[in-house]
């Protein structure tokens, strides 16, 4: 959710996928295509735990969600990010998100349980807004703490 993004040009094969995978970065495409959001694990499931999510854990990727292509965001962001959640990047979570004005914020999270902890976090990392998962609701990041 931060206003500097990444440009990340490196493309995976089409072989590296198996249709369970393709279906799921299809639902997730579609998500983001819709202005909506999601947050999900390395193997593409929805994160069903608690807590706030906090973006700026990577490098993020911002783009227009109109102008989203399939190819980009299947073939290079999400084999990116998904990358970057082994080791010891697996407690974090790949989320994406689109504004007001329709763009679109693609990037790894942190989960953080506490909700003041969340926010500061969020603060420091120049996050516009954080999301409560147990409430499914965003929560904006105030200029000043």
């Amino acid at each position: 959710m931060s206003a500097e993004c990444a440009k990340h040009h490196e493309v995976v094969s089409m072989s590296n996928f198996n249709s369970s995978t393709m279906t799921k970065l299809q639902e997730l495409y579609f998500t983001i295509q819709g202005w909506d959001g999601f947050s999900v694990k390395h193997d593409l499931n929805e994160y069903e735990g608690g807590g706030y999510a906090v973006g700026g854990a990577s490098k993020c990727f911002e783009i227009k969600a109109d102008d989203l292509s399939w190819n980009y965001f299947a073939y290079t962001i999400m084999p990116a990010l998904r990358e970057l959640t082994r080791g010891k990047g697996a407690t974090k979570l790949i989320g994406g998100w689109v504004d007001n004005d329709g763009v679109a914020y693609i990037e790894l999270s942190d989960i953080v349980q506490n909700r003041k902890e969340a926010i500061t976090l969020g603060w420091m990392r120049n996050e516009k807004a954080i999301y409560d998962l147990w409430n499914n609701e965003e929560i904006e990041i105030p200029t000043e703490l």
